[in-house]
């Protein structure tokens, strides 16, 4: 869906084709015709600021073009590296986006997941292992990943989880000097408004929110409030308590309300926080649908620009500091391959010139979201309404849409072997007889007809809850390689899931925990009930034993799209570093990765918090560098 404005028009209009009110009430002048007027036009002011508020400038390149700094991706670490760069008025900043603009669907939270497997979408595919994804087609998941501007930030959930301060202690620990979370907390808190009353309220709060940054933070809308209370309830009689913020002093096992990058109801991507007011910027240029295929090295092993395509033209633009990769955990690897840096013998075998012998591609990781736990209850709900659902978006910023189909609130556990939590549970729910929305669900997670239809029949006339336990610090790695040296194919990836016995054991415990969970009071209150769901591969082995659920794991586990760590970042010393902790190639000048591919180790929560956090910090490190050399 394209939702730009016709040329030449000042507004889209909902009811008519030519931009008139409806005719029907032209010339009516009584008191219901002139409220009804006023609908429209209200209507279609909320609608065309929607659309100016997705609408990006596109810049027209020049062949040979020079700039002082390419940054390369618009997504959530790219449009705070270009922004902040572009403070300065006497450097040129160009944002280079393999999309184009957001649509409609995207800005509005209750439609979360409607862009994956379409054009803003790459539609990555993982490629076949035994341990994982086998309740797939082709037994491949999809690892969607945002391709337009904004990048994942404007088609993923908007959950805003900073994770854990020992997992950034950690990075420092592995000789990532500057990196422990006391050192980057200011750079959480300075891209932070913090809205939420129920937050801004807390003691500490400034001591641990921003206030004023670019981009805001609020609680989710959505009428949840009942099962946030219910499953709250659950966890403090499993001697659990519950929290208000995930992102305070605390950060145990507990039952937390959600954040999200939300404004006025809206999602707040990345684009929206740091590019919408800057592109008045004379000297910050974006464009559009330019996908880079090679960075340009030369002999001194230094990078000087790229190489791209836009259209059907071909072009180079040149960078008299720095070339920025921030193309996400997928394309930064595959770019930096197809450039000469990488795996010797994997670029020898391919034909690539070797450039820098280094680990690109490996260490990749990713949370995994076990959604074989489905629960019944004995509930009714309204019908769904779409129509009332986009006016009460538009018209007061409220109402199921301003939600994202998951209740406002996630629980977090530590298995035995953990020292602090590694497991976050999210709650789903559906309607009894939600059969568009969920076989939609269902459809974009990539599973097989047998899985929908058995999970569809148990929404015949049911209401139903997905516990998902979700594995969020796996132990197993994975792999990116390239499939050949043309840039348009895809890499190969192989996500190695459960990879790992112990992986595998961790959401058996999570498994456990939510049996527990669904035999608490306020749960058999709802008829709780565990459903078995038919899977021919799974049905030989007795529900609930160990064997089925590891069946179930091996069959409904799915990617949760936090893909980090392919071009890890480690001092000198560490052979498996792609990165410095300057975000500096390693043995490339002028070449640096700000992105999610730089973690060593995945952070405890979703990740989009932590990647601004990292293109804050790291776009810092780029300006007190070239500041002191003038």
């Amino acid at each position: 869906m394209d939702a730009r404005r016709p040329p030449g028009n000042n507004k889209t209009h909902l009811f008519s084709s030519q931009g008139e009110t409806n005719d029907c009430i032209t010339n009516q002048n009584d008191t219901g015709a002139v409220y009804i007027k006023r609908l429209q036009e209200a209507i279609d002011a909320a609608v065309c600021q929607l659309v100016d508020d997705i609408t990006y400038t596109d810049y027209d390149i020049t062949d040979g073009e020079e700039f002082d700094f390419i940054v390369i991706g618009a997504g959530s670490a790219g449009c705070v590296v270009a922004n902040r760069l572009s403070e300065n008025p006497e450097w040129r900043v160009l944002l280079l986006e393999a999309g184009g603009n957001p649509d409609i669907s995207t800005e509005i939270p209750g439609l979360y997941g409607s862009a994956i497997n379409t054009e803003l979408d790459w539609q990555f595919k993982t490629e076949s292992q035994p341990t994982n994804c086998l309740g797939m087609v082709n037994r491949s998941c999809s690892w969607a990943a945002g391709k337009l501007v904004g990048g994942s930030s404007s088609i993923h959930g908007m959950l805003y989880v900073r994770g854990n301060p020992r997992d950034f202690d950690g990075w420092e620990i592995m000789g990532n000097q500057g990196w422990r979370y006391e050192l980057l907390l200011p750079y959480f808190k300075k891209s932070e408004d913090f809205r939420s009353k129920s937050i801004s309220y807390s003691p500490n709060f400034y001591k641990f929110h921003g206030i004023g940054g670019y981009l805001k933070i609020d609680s989710f809308k959505d009428d949840t409030r009942f099962f946030t209370n219910t499953f709250s309830d659950c966890f403090r009689e499993l001697k659990i308590p519950s929290y208000v913020d995930i992102n305070a002093e605390y950060q145990g096992e507990g039952f937390y309300t959600v954040q999200g990058t939300l404004v006025n109801g809206r999602r707040c991507s990345v684009a929206t926080a740091f590019l919408n007011k800057f592109q008045s910027r004379a000297n910050l240029k974006l464009s559009h649908h330019s996908f880079v295929r090679k960075v340009m090295i030369n002999d001194e092993n230094v990078a000087y620009g790229v190489e791209l395509t836009k259209g059907m033209n071909s072009f180079t633009v040149k960078a008299k500091k720095e070339v920025i990769v921030s193309a996400g955990t997928v394309k930064s690897p595959q770019l930096l391959m197809l450039s000469g840096i990488g795996p010797k013998k994997h670029l020898e075998y391919l034909g690539i010139h070797v450039v820098k012998d280094s680990k690109v591609g490996f260490n990749l990781q990713d949370q995994v979201l076990m959604r074989g736990f489905v629960v019944s209850l004995d509930l009714a709900g309204p019908l769904d309404d779409p129509v009332d659902d986009i006016f009460q978006f538009l018209i007061n910023s409220r109402g199921e849409l301003t939600g994202f189909g998951t209740v406002s609130g996630d629980g977090f556990i530590k298995t035995t072997h953990a020292s602090y939590p590694n497991i976050q549970l999210y709650f789903f729910t559906f309607r009894a007889n939600s059969t568009d929305n969920l076989k939609t669900v269902l459809s974009q997670v990539g599973y097989i007809d047998e899985i929908q239809r058995s999970i569809l029949r148990l929404n015949y006339n049911k209401f139903i809850l997905f516990i998902v336990p979700t594995l969020i610090r796996p132990e197993s790695r994975g792999r990116i390689l390239l499939k050949s040296t043309n840039p348009e194919d895809k890499p190969l990836i192989f996500p190695g899931y459960f990879s790992r016995e112990e992986d595998v054991r961790d959401v058996l415990e999570a498994i456990q925990f939510a049996n527990l969970f669904i035999q608490t009071e306020p749960m058999k209150r709802l008829g709780a009930k565990l459903e078995r769901i038919n899977i021919s591969s799974c049905n030989k082995f007795p529900f609930q034993t160990e064997l089925y659920w590891r069946c179930i794991i091996g069959h409904m586990s799915t990617p949760s799209y936090h893909y980090v760590g392919s071009c890890q970042m480690g001092p000198e010393r560490n052979r498996d570093a792609v990165v410095d902790p300057h975000l500096r190639v390693h043995g490339i000048k002028g070449l640096r990765v700000v992105d999610a591919s730089i973690m060593p180790t995945i952070t405890s929560g979703n990740t989009n918090a932590p990647v601004i956090a990292i293109a804050e910090k790291g776009s810092d490190l780029i300006k007190r560098l070239w500041t002191k050399r003038y």
